[in-house]
């Protein structure tokens, strides 16, 4: 079976191809979501990956309603566009990253059936510090490590939360860097939110759907953020997170 690694990279590749060939030039938009898996044969979701990773590369920009509109690329784009391709070419993975989607996994799933009124309180101040980071321009990594601690204890499983704690240290410091990744930030947001949706819900299968997409997002932020880029862009603007347009 084909990785979906492997077919996100097929998505961005012939995207990057669409761009350097100047088949589709600065200030156009390029194929839609209902194209570009109509003519590569893969899923939506591969589709919005690669996206997500054009736009937090600078080379494209995505606006509701409006879709991917092709950014003039600088030569720092294109060295980081190259950085990220060969990245996700490679058969390595994180293996920290790989870990949080087995522990946490199973950790919300916990979470989802057995959460009591002072860890849904947890999570929901965590979530609070979070937008408040946001709202000062200041990035919520201590704030994303609170919620995942919350979820941890609310797992209700000692031994699970040991492991989870043994992790923060290493993993605070790779929060802190991909936060500096442009969208990262109000995507963590989401996710969170969606999580915690679930959570509340008492629902284990969608909780961990939700987790394990809100981890693969930070994986791909954090192998966006080993490329070297040096700060965060001014913010977008509204709307310019959305998905692209159908």
């Amino acid at each position: 079976m084909i990785r979906r690694e492997t077919l996100t990279s097929r998505v961005f590749d012939y995207l990057i191809a669409q761009i350097k060939s100047g088949q589709v030039k600065p200030g156009e938009k390029l194929p839609t979501e209902k194209e570009l898996t109509q003519t590569l044969g893969v899923s939506r979701t591969c589709v919005r990956e690669a996206m997500k990773s054009l736009q937090a590369l600078q080379l494209v920009s995505i606006r509701a309603a409006v879709g991917a509109v092709v950014n003039e690329p600088t030569p720092r784009a294109w060295f980081n566009a190259d950085l990220f391709a060969a990245t996700i070419h490679s058969e390595q993975r994180d293996a920290q990253a790989e870990f949080r989607k087995i522990l946490e996994g199973g950790l919300v799933s916990l979470a989802a059936e057995k959460a009591d009124h002072l860890d849904i309180l947890a999570m929901s101040k965590s979530i609070a510090a979070y937008e408040d980071a946001i709202s000062k321009g200041e990035a919520p990594y201590q704030a994303d490590v609170s919620f995942h601690t919350a979820v941890a204890v609310a797992s209700k499983n000692p031994i699970a939360e040991m492991v989870w704690r043994s992790i923060v240290p290493p993993l605070t410091e790779q929060l802190k860097t991909s936060s500096m990744v442009p969208n990262a930030r109000e995507e963590g947001l989401r996710d969170h939110l969606r999580i915690f949706s679930a959570i509340t819900e008492r629902n284990p299968e969608k909780a961990r759907s939700a987790m394990r997409a809100h981890l693969e997002n930070a994986e791909r932020n954090w192998m966006i953020a080993k490329t070297g880029m040096p700060s965060r862009l001014p913010e977008d603007e509204p709307g310019d997170q959305e998905r692209v347009a159908e």
